[in-house]
């Protein structure tokens, strides 16, 4: 078979085919009737014209059975030798998968990082290393020659290799970030990843009945669901997403290209953004998690308002409201549902303050990541009124009057962070000064 020449040094897409990453997961990958169904889902998208490249996990349950072996030989195993134990895992996959699909007639390499095209280049980290961009982005492209030559290639998951020349792992999901690199860096038209499931549900199918398909999410939505222990996509995968590249979810018995979730979009690195209306806090003081009714009748008392709800915490004695809009108007109406409630006592509040938002992949995992947002505000005197945190954003309430210098104080500290972006909104000019309404 053969997919005539595209050039090695142009694009993927110059040859007008569709260049696809599909990663196959350990839970896929159970025997050999799956990986045979695997490879022949693979042949059918190859026949209708497209670029392929392969990643696999490792086999089911293979990762956790060579870890409880390592560990049982030699309680006190280095991550150097451990990560070369499991790397027999991936590569096991990987030559499988290449004999499957080589037995269809097609020409398919296995590619492991003994192979002089091995792609993802990591620091010497072992069990959890990062993928070094600039060298895993000019050896990804020895793939091409690949494709070029009409053949598939069959690239180990979870793995990387030191400039060492060391076999190191990308930590648990790892696959899954092999998978968006490569796509990544081969600026290929699609990911899909082939799971157990066909595509994402409302819930997880194991654990409740008739769940829903979700035919699409935008990648902040996927992420939240994601960081929350959702089996999507492992949330390190994201801070690697282009904007241009859509991700497919589809299980072993859809068509690769049709069908499943897609997911879209894509996520800063590091993003600071300035609410650009006036928020206002309410205070609610008693039990209102007794009674959710009475939360919803403020909820509904604040829309009939002119009011809308930013964002809303719960405790056992208190309640705290964020929202824009008349706090006149929204207090008055409140109030009245209070003095109704058997479960609230009293309320308070505070206006006219400002959110700024700090947004990014990782922020969650990323160890005293909210005391290097908030100290410097601390050591210049300005309060916080508030702070929410969720998934990969952290949101700070400050007295509008300092809006400008508590964004700028945090804009100064992102910039020791690495890349990041300030947001700007309609009128404004965020790096410049904010300047008035």
């Amino acid at each position: 078979m053969s997919l005539g020449r595209v050039g090695i040094e142009a694009s993927p897409k110059s040859s007008g085919k569709k260049l696809l990453v599909v990663k196959f997961g350990g839970s896929v990958l159970r025997d050999a009737s799956s990986i045979r169904r695997a490879a022949e889902a693979v042949g059918r998208e190859y026949e209708e014209g497209s670029l392929i490249v392969v990643v696999v996990s490792a086999m089911k349950g293979v990762t956790d059975r060579l870890i409880s072996l390592a560990k049982s030989l030699s309680p006190n195993i280095d991550g150097r030798e451990l990560d070369r134990i499991l790397a027999m895992g991936e590569e096991e996959s990987a030559r499988l998968m290449a004999a499957a699909l080589r037995s269809q007639g097609l020409e398919a390499v296995e590619v492991t990082p003994q192979s002089p095209l091995w792609p993802i280049i990591t620091d010497e980290r072992h069990g959890d290393a990062e993928p070094l961009e600039e060298p895993s982005r000019e050896r990804a492209k020895r793939l091409l020659t690949l494709l070029e030559e009409g053949r598939i290639p069959v690239v180990c998951g979870f793995l990387g290799m030191s400039r060492g020349g060391e076999v190191t792992t990308l930590g648990r999901g790892g696959s899954d970030t092999t998978a968006m690199l490569l796509a990544n860096y081969l600026d290929a038209d699609e990911l899909v990843l082939v799971k157990d499931v066909d595509g994402i549900f409302s819930a997880d199918p194991g654990r409740v009945k008739d769940p829903r398909r979700i035919e699409s999410l935008d990648v902040e939505e996927a992420y939240i669901l994601s960081s929350g222990g959702a089996k999507i996509l492992h949330s390190k995968s994201f801070k690697y997403k282009p904007e241009g590249l859509q991700v497919r979810l589809v299980s072993l018995g859809e068509s690769l290209t049709r069908g499943g979730t897609i997911i879209n979009g894509s996520i800063p690195e590091l993003e600071i953004t300035l609410y650009k209306n006036p928020i206002h806090m309410i205070t609610l003081v008693g039990n209102p998690i007794s009674d959710l009714n009475v939360m919803a009748r403020i909820y509904d008392e604040m829309r009939g308002n002119g009011g809308n709800l930013i964002s809303l915490t719960l405790r056992d004695k208190a309640a705290i409201l964020y929202f824009e809009g008349n706090p006149i108007q929204v207090l008055e109406r409140a109030h009245e549902v209070v003095k109704s409630s058997k479960h609230l006592k009293a309320l308070s509040q505070y206006e006219d303050l400002a959110m700024i938002t700090v947004s990014g992949v990782g922020l969650e995992t990323t160890p005293g990541f909210i005391k290097r947002v908030t100290e410097p505000l601390a050591e210049a005197g300005i309060n916080i009124y508030g702070l929410l945190t969720i998934a990969s954003s952290i949101s700070i309430f400050v007295n509008r009057e300092e809006r400008d210098k508590a964004f700028a104080m945090i804009e100064k500290t992102m910039k020791y962070e690495g890349s990041y972006t300030s947001k700007p909104l309609p009128g404004r000019d965020c790096k410049g000064g904010l300047g008035e309404e």
